[in-house]
């Protein structure tokens, strides 16, 4: 059964989103409304797989909190709920440890579609971020420091996910790296499996994270 805690400092928030949940996920939804509350709920013995944080929330510019916040869920899925959202926004929300992030006012079947997205073990990021095509240039290639999370890709795929970041299609990016169009589709086939993500632009939305070794 599952255990997911709604952390949001509007009850009224929290109140639809229990009832959502209740009425069409089989398990228990705890509210709470602190960032205390929330550290307290997640040092529970019970098991909690899901906690959807709104960014009002959190203490801002509170590097502790964060860093007890993730010490204290661990392997839980982290899903942060904020008022607007932009493919920056994405990228720091994974750099501080959130599998995704969801409008306040997404429709209710969207909410329910990005809760069980990120309790898939995927991330997940709002439609309107994931329809604008990226058009900034991602960071230069580099050797993965010691210590940072490459997702197992290897150099020619973190190559091919740098290309894919700065929008370029297959074919500019057999051109680009000298190897053919099929070949490139074998990577980016890999790349898209390994990352979790649904297509390629959740993939190019994440790759300035990854080469920098944030997430």
């Amino acid at each position: 059964m599952l255990r997911i805690i709604i952390a949001d400092e509007q009850k009224s928030f929290r109140t639809v989103l229990r009832r959502s949940l209740e009425s069409n996920l089989s398990g228990v939804v705890v509210e709470v409304s602190s960032p205390s509350d929330l550290i307290n709920a997640l040092r529970s013995p019970l098991k909690t797989d899901l906690v959807i944080v709104g960014s009002r929330l959190l203490p801002a510019g509170d590097p502790t909190y964060l860093a007890a916040l993730k010490r204290a869920a661990g392997a839980v899925r982290l899903l942060l709920v904020v008022p607007h959202a932009s493919a920056d926004l994405f990228q720091d929300a994974l750099s501080l440890g959130f599998h995704g992030l969801v409008l306040r006012r997404q429709r209710h079947e969207e909410m329910l579609e990005a809760i069980r997205t990120t309790l898939d073990g995927r991330l997940y990021a709002p439609d309107a971020i994931l329809a604008v095509k990226p058009t900034a240039a991602a960071p230069a290639m580099r050797q993965p420091e010691r210590g940072t999370r490459t997702f197992g890709l290897t150099l020619r795929q973190r190559e091919v996910l740098a290309l894919i970041g700065k929008g370029l299609s297959n074919r500019e990016i057999a051109a680009a790296l000298s190897i053919a169009e099929a070949t490139v589709k074998i990577h980016v086939s890999a790349v898209i499996r390994m990352l979790g993500v649904r297509n390629r632009t959740e993939a190019a939305l994440l790759a300035p994270t990854i080469l920098k070794g944030q997430v």
